[in-house]
């Protein structure tokens, strides 16, 4: 089947990049404004974030930023893309489709974990504030097209008592 649109923007990894340095800079200039007080409480308490950016904040942003995939879509399956790998995802192992943030994160749950975990997340649009009505009827058309493939799915086994546990 040939593929629809892709669900992701052109260059996730310039995204994650430009999200991973924003994020780092807030906390930089926090820390700077924090180091130039007479108080030695305040100096403390940059020190204190230096050391939790650099154990604690880091790694959740960068293990989160490598949760964005690249993901594109047929009538029936997720193309689920990163680096030179990809997996394809039936419609009917989707349990959700969600928005995560206000930029325009996408959340793809999953009913099994496969090689990327049991969410899949996608960023549609760079843009994403400013044409969210085309976004989110892309993603609707997808919903719909989820709801089709468990009615299927429902309708193939024959019964709702040979269905898997997390069908029903």
């Amino acid at each position: 089947m040939e593929r629809s649109k892709s669900l992701s923007i052109q260059s996730i990894k310039r995204y994650k990049i430009f999200t991973a340095s924003v994020l780092s800079l807030i906390m930089l200039a926090y820390i700077y404004i924090m180091g130039f007080s007479d108080n030695w409480t305040s100096r403390l308490i940059a020190v204190s974030y230096i050391v939790l950016g650099v154990f604690v904040y880091w790694p959740r942003v960068r293990d989160f930023l490598k949760k964005i995939k690249e993901v594109s879509y047929d009538k029936e399956n997720l193309y689920v893309r990163e680096g030179e790998y990809e997996i394809q995802i039936p419609f009917y192992e989707v349990k959700d489709i969600e928005i995560m943030s206000l930029d325009g994160l996408y959340k793809f749950t999953l009913y099994h974990y496969d090689q990327f975990g049991n969410e899949v997340i996608c960023k549609p649009s760079l843009w994403y504030p400013l044409n969210y009505k085309k976004i989110d009827a892309e993603l609707n058309r997808i919903r719909s097209l989820v709801r089709k493939a468990h009615h299927d799915y429902k309708d193939k086994i024959g019964s709702d008592h040979g269905l898997p546990s997390h069908l029903l």
